[in-house]
């Protein structure tokens, strides 16, 4: 690419004579002597090869070709501003701090990957990641308490988000379990045995009801929680649950729990922040997160 034939100091300096109409007056908006504006105005012109301006009175007025390329010119000089700005937000990042909340699944499958390749880009960045249910992430990040979430379930509508995955819910039993041995599973079935279910609070469970139907309320209810207190009970045989299928790849793999036949449920994995402009920390993270979940595959489901 040609190297231009004029500096961004001659760009600055013809922009302000085109807004003020007159050299002293644009000079001092520069904080330049009159002198060193008219000199810049003169080498401009003759870089251009073009006659922007001429004498009116006191003052200065634009010619036809410099009324045509003032925009140009206020357009390039805009250029460079914004790229000063991401600069400096870049530079920035040399120190900061980020509190992003995650649900427990989230926070176990699909943050830590993300998180490890941010802070390797920002190493200086401060990171503090606070693990609630997907329904607390969501009022913290509205309220302003954290800086953005990664949850499953549905996003809150005033809040911006982006889809980085899918997630499957499939039901397990321990494999000694009375509902392990049934090639088809009913509703009627299931609820002559314990649920292990997380409690109201937590966003799988509207899930869950709507997999097992009237099996939901019908069936004993152990609330536990943690998805992991439910995943530990699962697999101590004390009843059937509705987990993430990444949750329990190993056990299904050695045969400790087994799927049971029917429906699961896919959800999204949502990155969600306030609408509003925030730092370049937060800014920086949410492009990280957006760009990665492009770049990222839906786990695939398991036969």
């Amino acid at each position: 690419m040609k190297k231009p034939g004029f500096t961004l100091e001659q760009l600055r300096s013809f922009i302000a004579v085109s807004e003020t109409e007159h050299v002293s007056r644009a000079a001092a908006t520069l904080f330049l002597t009159q002198g060193a504006v008219t000199q810049q105005l003169r080498h401009f012109e003759r870089a251009l090869g073009l006659r922007l301006l001429e004498r009116d009175g006191r003052g200065v007025r634009l010619t036809d070709a410099g009324r045509s390329l003032a925009v140009s010119c206020r357009a390039a000089l805009r250029a460079v501003e914004v790229l000063e700005e991401t600069a400096h937000a870049m530079r920035q990042l040399e120190a900061g701090s980020l509190h992003i909340g995650a649900s427990p699944t989230c926070a176990s499958y699909y943050l830590p990957a993300r998180l490890a390749g941010f802070a390797q880009r920002y190493p200086a960045v401060e990171l503090r990641v606070s693990v609630e249910p997907s329904g607390s992430i969501n009022a913290q990040v509205l309220a302003g308490a954290i800086d953005c979430g990664v949850i499953e379930g549905a996003p809150l509508p005033s809040l911006t988000s982006a889809t980085l995955a899918h997630d499957e819910l499939i039901l397990v039993v321990n494999r000694d379990h009375p509902l392990a041995q049934l090639r088809r599973v009913t509703s009627a079935q299931l609820s002559r045995y314990r649920y292990l279910g997380r409690g109201p609070a937590w966003s799988a469970e509207q899930n869950v009801r709507e997999m097992i139907g009237d099996a939901y309320d019908r069936s004993e209810t152990m609330s536990l929680g943690h998805p992991e207190y439910v995943r530990a009970a699962a697999i101590a045989g004390l009843g059937y649950a509705a987990l993430p299928i990444l949750a329990v790849e190993a056990e299904l793999d050695s045969g400790v729990l087994v799927r049971l036949p029917g429906a699961s449920s896919r959800r999204a994995i949502s990155a969600i922040r306030r609408p509003s402009a925030s730092g370049p920390t937060v800014e920086a993270f949410w492009l990280h997160l957006t760009e990665s979940a492009s770049a990222t595959a839906a786990p695939q489901p398991r036969k």
